[in-house]
């Protein structure tokens, strides 16, 4: 059988049209703090829409150090931190923008029957004082890693919850959240459990906790941007100097209305320049 003279030819196009696709298309590896990740996907599929060529790898969270690290180590191209830059990151050619804040909530497991509490209160379960819920079940507070920025801004809440979390943190019948999703998943699968974590968790997973009112506010978006919901984590994004193209058309999505408006429904005040 005789082969057709144009078929190497038409072979030859097709191998040059796959390696310019290749070429073209790009991925951003993005990793970072457990509350920052769950905030990211939608925001991700909402810019891959307007941009095929861009691909994103996100695995499991890393959390921020470890996510700040593997940028600096070219290993990652954007991490979603929960704290800022320390000087010596800086220093490795790191470059950080504060991204927003997010409501650092009170939740508690679904079957909890209680939707407001005091700060008062929740110092006493912190403590130990109070154990029991209105309804006999055990409080089971889960706790985050002392160093953690997330029991820093609880210790931040008040003098008393500062003394509550020590006391707290000298007891053996706490839980531990390592991350942001262990504590999360903790909140979620154990009776009368309570802690503290961003809103884009439990805003990622509708139903899966409940979002208590703290001193009768409701810690929302609005009302963490009108300044009647005083407590927020802060995300901070974190890249390289020498970002690439993608990563900076990304951060542009994440600046414009589109973005901001999206953010704001998953969680987050947007903090950059309107």
């Amino acid at each position: 059988m005789r082969i057709p003279t144009r078929l190497p030819a038409v072979l030859t196009i097709l191998s040059l049209f796959t390696s310019i696709t290749a070429a073209s298309a790009e991925t951003i590896r993005l990793n970072g703090t457990g509350s920052g990740l769950v905030l990211m996907k939608p925001l991700l599929a909402a810019f891959q829409k307007d941009n095929k060529g861009v691909t994103f790898d996100l695995e499991k969270s890393l959390g921020s150090s470890a996510s700040i690290k593997a940028v600096a180590r070219n290993a990652l191209d954007l991490a979603v931190s929960g704290r800022p830059l320390k000087p010596e990151e800086s220093a490795e050619g790191l470059v950080m923008q504060e991204y927003g804040k997010t409501p650092f909530v009170v939740v508690t497991n679904k079957q909890v029957r209680v939707d407001n509490l005091t700060l008062k209160e929740l110092a006493a379960m912190y403590a130990g004082q109070t154990v029991k819920w209105p309804d006999g079940e055990m409080v089971r507070v889960v706790l985050r890693p002392n160093e953690d920025v997330d029991s820093k801004l609880t210790r931040s809440m008040s003098p008393e919850m500062d003394r509550a979390l020590t006391v707290a943190q000298g007891r053996k019948d706490m839980l531990l959240g390592v991350t942001d999703n262990d504590a999360f998943e903790n909140v979620r699968k154990t009776q009368g459990a309570l802690g503290m974590l961003s809103l884009s968790l439990p805003v990622s997973e509708p139903g899966a906790v409940n979002v208590v009112r703290l001193n009768g506010v409701q810690p929302t978006v609005a009302n963490l941007a009108g300044g009647k919901y005083p407590y927020a984590k802060t995300l901070y994004l974190v890249t390289r100097k020498d970002a690439g193209a993608a990563v900076a058309k990304f951060l542009k999505f994440l600046e414009s209305r589109k973005g901001r408006t999206l953010a704001a429904k998953h969680g987050l005040v947007y903090s950059g320049a309107k």
